[in-house]
């Protein structure tokens, strides 16, 4: 590591690795600091209960593969990457032992949906074809483009002709819940339940207002759920790999402590160690609002008003997830299976939740620090991935919504009642699959909200998504509208993570986007392909 370069980026996850690719092969002397022992932040894959077991951390779907600009601008799969798109992406397992399937085959998605409701599974026919054929239009306006107003959305879909043109894209969707949306539509409660659930994992609760306005987005990838062989952190090699091909450094085990600014600039970085760092034009944070202005930079170089801003109004989910990571020694075999045979081969499955009641209910309870009566989803990649456990065996993956802070005793309670939740959500799998008895489960582990917040700071009470995802905190709201175009009132700084627009996940947009803002300010052609 030398004591300057052109850029400095904190933080390698997803984001800051794209970042950090794109000015590199853009000629800029690129720096990014990483905090923790292996790049890739949420992409992180470990063993985490016996060896040759690989657990995704975090990041396990990767949903806009072949759809993110970065992943043939950076060559993903020529460093590498090799993906797997399930051919039954998802099922719902109802407690009456019928199932809902959703497979890459639309047509087979359809007869699925229509053994609850012909008319349901016609309607969903419909959304999807309608929501592909404007995915590209939605994808250029709302994900990989510096983010518009609400105003400006709405008079783009009006001048669209949105209202004549579409049966289920609206203005009106800007003000109404993802439930309002499947009431209008839909008829049947496991068909509306299945498709809440899928909003959800994505992170779209179904029963905030305004969310709505981005559920056709979600419908119209519903099948695009891929897999990253060999573990998610794959994907966090290749990106390093593309950096430093090109000239750019990753150091890791360095821990960012100040943000150095001259006057009204930011110049460089100071880490844990003392080492200080020059950035000649620019430093990008990938990390949260709060450690990025409150413990980074010294409280003179940040507007005093904006400092209250961040501590008061900048809004994280009223939810998180907590997981648990299973070694096993066969697959599960779901009674549902009796139904329908595709259950045993879906990816991603939904464990119980039948309503949109259901949801409501849990969603509650999780906002009022109770552990809800677990509904896991539970996601085996095995299935799909044969080189993620030992010949033979299997990884399990169950994930419940639940509270950051428990009621009556705050987040610390995780540290007693991690074992006995987790070990609830596995009954709940069994209930639906008894052939996962305690001798076919070698291990498990749980992993709870309050070590996502311990093991990735960033994820302010593990907030997955970096970033309450409200309307109120959408597009160039997120997170604050003073920073909601990836600039900051610090020159020269600036913000390029998931706490940025568009959110979290796995869609490169957040570095993409403040590339464009960056590649505009510095006068750095546009090489990229345009969206």
């Amino acid at each position: 590591m030398r004591d300057s370069y052109d850029a400095i980026i904190v933080g390698a996850g997803h984001n800051g690795l794209t970042l950090g690719a794109y000015l590199a092969r853009s000629g800029l002397e690129v720096l990014v600091l990483e905090r923790r022992h292996e790049e890739g932040g949420g992409l992180c894959t470990e063993e985490l209960t016996l060896s040759g077991f690989l657990h995704n951390v975090h990041a396990n779907y990767h949903t806009f593969v072949d759809l993110a600009p970065p992943v043939h601008d950076l060559d993903v799969r020529g460093h590498g990457v090799e993906y797997v798109r399930p051919e039954v992406q998802m099922a719902s397992i109802y407690g009456d032992g019928t199932a809902l399937t959703v497979h890459t085959d639309l047509d087979k998605t359809c007869a699925s949906i229509a053994r609850f409701s012909e008319e349901d599974a016609e309607t969903f026919r419909r959304l999807y074809v309608e929501a592909h054929g404007y995915v590209d239009l939605l994808l250029s306006t709302l994900m990989y483009q510096p983010p518009m107003s609400v105003k400006e959305l709405t008079r783009a879909l009006a001048t669209f002709g949105v209202e004549d043109r579409s049966e289920f894209l609206s203005v009106k969707l800007r003000r109404e819940t993802i439930n309002q949306f499947l009431d209008q539509h839909f008829t049947h409660p496991k068909v509306k339940a299945h498709l809440a659930f899928h909003g959800a994992v994505c992170a779209y609760t179904n029963d905030v207002p305004g969310l709505a306005i981005g559920f056709p987005l979600l419908v119209g990838k519903i099948d695009n759920w891929h897999l990253c062989i060999g573990g998610s952190h794959r994907l966090a090699h290749a990106l390093w790999r593309d950096l430093a091909q090109h000239g750019g450094v990753m150091v890791s085990d360095a821990d960012v402590r100040a943000i150095l600014v001259d006057g009204s600039r930011a110049v460089g970085v100071r880490l844990a160690d003392g080492t200080e760092v020059v950035a000649r034009k620019l430093v990008a944070s990938t990390v949260s609002v709060e450690q990025t202005f409150l413990e980074f930079l010294e409280p003179s170089a940040v507007p005093e008003e904006l400092r209250g801003r961040i501590k008061n109004d900048v809004k994280h989910k009223d939810w998180t997830l907590f997981s648990v990571h299973l070694a096993m020694s066969t697959l599960p075999e779901y009674s549902a299976a009796e139904f329908d045979p595709d259950v045993n081969r879906a990816w991603v499955v939904n464990l119980g939740y039948g309503s949109l009641e259901e949801l409501n209910a849990d969603f509650a309870a999780a906002r009022a620090g109770q552990l809800p009566e677990p509904k896991p989803n539970a996601a085996v990649n095995s299935l799909y991935d044969p080189t993620d456990a030992p010949p033979g065996c299997a990884t399990g993956l169950l994930r419940q919504f639940a509270p950051f802070a428990i009621a009556g005793g705050g987040e610390g309670e995780w540290e007693s009642l991690g074992r006995w939740y987790g070990h609830r959500c596995i009954e709940a799998w069994r209930a639906h699959a008894p052939n996962l008895t305690d001798d076919v489960i070698l291990d498990w582990v749980p992993y709870t909200p309050l070590q996502i917040a311990q093991k990735f700071p960033n994820m302010v009470r593990g907030d997955w998504m970096m970033g309450e995802v409200s309307l109120a905190n959408m597009l160039d709201q997120r997170p604050l509208p003073e920073l909601g175009q990836y600039r900051t009132p610090v020159e020269a700084l600036y913000m390029a993570g998931s706490t940025q627009h568009p959110h979290g996940f796995i869609t490169f947009a957040p570095a993409y986007n403040a590339l464009q803002v960056i590649a505009e300010d510095l006068g750095i052609d546009t090489w990229w392909r345009q969206v």
